[in-house]
């Protein structure tokens, strides 16, 4: 059985840790709604779009086939690696007796229950699987967008600049949302060592999340 106090202390600062997170990225997106070109998404976007406008307009088919290249494979590294942890994980909760040695060396404070930290490990998996997700979306518009900016624009073609612009930011999208599990995962992880981890960690991650989304980056 949970005794109260535990669970408690672990609904306050779970419930705080997750609180302050949801918050700072609903904050976010509604800026990014607003003023889009005061964050980095949007900057980014805007760049992205002006590229490819200098790309297909001057003809530098290199330049495009080796961006297009490295964006593939870094969304291909990050996928992979995100398909490893959250199998890792999995496995690590589902088959390793030590989870408990863990737990009870490091939680001092919240729930130490083997049947919560199964589910603590799952909730990592899961984010771990969202990732693997969003990263293969991206790899997926970068593929298509490497055939669509190399379209000759001849008259009556439909394949715009903005056509092929958009496609690229939908696969940008997928891969900032990609690394945003990533930013998640990490306080989740340490969240297996206790809540009060997890919402030190959460504050860490809101912070540094708050200076990449400002400006260029």
């Amino acid at each position: 059985m949970l005794t109260s106090q535990p669970v408690i202390i672990e609904t306050l600062l779970a419930g705080s840790a997750f609180a302050i997170l949801l918050g700072y990225h609903v904050l976010h997106f509604a800026r990014l709604r607003r003023s889009p070109r005061t964050t980095s998404i949007g900057l980014n976007a805007h760049a992205r779009q002006l590229w490819v406008e200098h790309i297909m307009r001057d003809k530098t088919d290199i330049l495009a086939v080796q961006t297009m290249r490295n964006w593939t494979m870094a969304a291909t590294f990050l996928a992979s690696t995100a398909i490893l942890l959250g199998l890792g994980f999995l496995n690590f909760a589902l088959t390793s007796q030590g989870l408990n040695e863990l737990v009870l060396t490091f939680n001092r404070l919240g729930v130490t229950e083997h049947a919560f930290s199964i589910l603590k490990a799952l909730a990592v998996t899961a984010i771990f699987l969202f990732a693997f997700v969003q990263f293969m979306l991206a790899v997926r518009f970068y593929n298509h967008a490497a055939f669509l900016i190399n379209v000759p624009q001849t008259p009556g073609c439909q394949i715009t600049p903005t056509v092929v612009s958009d496609t690229i930011n939908r696969g940008a999208r997928h891969y900032s949302i990609g690394m945003r599990s990533y930013y998640v995962a990490i306080p989740t992880v340490l969240w297996l060592l206790g809540p009060l981890w997890l919402l030190l960690a959460s504050l860490v991650m809101t912070r540094l999340s708050w200076r990449l989304d400002r400006g260029l980056g």
